[in-house]
């Protein structure tokens, strides 16, 4: 069976790319023949894909099946409504459109383009998100719960865990917060910055934050350094922007503590490198992150910072408290085992192509 993946970009180290990647890797061992499409590819992209252009040759093909992953709004959705072989939906979430609008309104208006046009989406034969959180928004967008599921993000953390050899072993000495992610206004990095204020004045001053990620949006990222900046914290809060590989495991394998005070997340794969690399996980619980954590780490409802630097305090000190959370986190990543996903995977495709039997 042919296999084409269809999606509006394909770049290094962005994490739907990399699932493509992943699920064309899967598909390939399986035996099927197996394409990747993208609007948009960076140079490591065109080795690995072609211009979603190219697509237009089989999209008449009815013994095909297609998997359309739909991150942000882009035109190859008509390919996906023309497509007359059996279609996959893959859905990864488009953050809602207010969290961009004070910040730059061309990104709050592409937001509320992708997030509008999701329930005329609904020609396919199965739907998944790459989390519970995403499957439902499926649902409360009109498909159809019967034909709908979870696939959840081929997480290659034990790359990085490779990456990180014998750095691995903690060092013991400064007190190390850690967030990783794009800076962008619906993961209020202001409110980590806020704890870590707290906690590193009233608690712990030999303490560090370190928010690894690229900036997105100019007037955002200069906000938080006007932040940083009026608080006084710039030799106790690094912000290092987009990282290889082997740094990012760098920090993960230094990292006491990972937080997160995100107000919308999709899946959130830094908690699950967390986990991998057994860094206890302080979350504030939003949108998809308790469907993530599933009763592992340590969640949190209300962003009271004080509280959270008190928590993060506990976990430094209460040897109990933090073997319960990295115990409850091991038996987590269990379900993102490459074994587990690929599993899914699978299981998804009979669904998909067993639909018009």
């Amino acid at each position: 069976m042919r296999v084409n993946q269809l999606c509006a970009r394909i770049e290094f180290g962005d994490a739907v790319s990399n699932h493509v990647l992943a699920i064309d890797r899967a598909l390939k061992r399986k035996g099927h023949e197996s394409r990747i499409y993208a609007s948009t590819l960076d140079e490591f992209g065109s080795q690995v894909a072609e211009p979603d252009s190219c697509y237009e040759r089989f999209v008449d093909g009815t013994d095909d099946l297609l998997v359309y992953h739909y991150s942000v709004f882009n035109q190859n959705y008509r390919m996906y409504l023309k497509s007359a072989g059996r279609r996959v939906l893959v859905y990864h979430n488009i953050t809602p459109p207010e969290f961009f609008a004070a910040y730059d309104k061309g990104v709050a208006e592409f937001c509320r383009l992708g997030r509008d046009l999701l329930g005329e989406l609904q020609c396919c034969d199965l739907a998944l998100g790459d989390s519970e959180f995403n499957r439902l928004e499926l649902v409360d967008a009109g498909f159809d719960g019967s034909k709908t599921g979870v696939l959840p993000i081929f997480v290659d953390y034990r790359s990085l865990l490779e990456k990180a050899g014998a750095e691995r072993t903690k060092r013991r000495g400064t007190f190390e917060v850690l967030f990783v992610g794009r800076r962008v206004p619906n993961k209020r990095i202001e409110d980590v910055i806020r704890a870590f204020a707290y906690y590193h004045r009233a608690v712990n001053s030999d303490s560090h934050l370190y928010l690894v990620g690229a900036s997105w949006v100019d007037r955002y990222d200069a906000q938080l350094r006007w932040l940083v900046d009026s608080l006084a914290l710039w030799d106790s809060i690094t912000m290092t922007g987009r990282v290889s590989d082997s740094e990012l495991a760098m920090r993960y394998s230094a990292a006491d503590v990972f937080l997160s005070m995100s107000d919308h997340e999709g899946f959130a794969v830094p908690l699950v490198e967390s986990m991998a690399f057994d860094v206890p996980v302080l979350a504030y619980s939003s949108t998809a992150i308790p469907y993530t954590l599933k009763g592992a780490g340590l969640t949190f409802s209300s962003k009271d910072y004080a509280r959270v630097g008190e928590l993060m305090e506990l976990l430094r000190t209460d040897r109990s408290l933090r073997d319960s959370v990295l115990d409850s986190q091991r038996k987590r990543l269990e379900a993102f085992s490459p074994e587990a996903v690929e599993s899914a995977l699978f299981d998804a495709v009979e669904r998909a192509t067993g639909a018009r039997s």
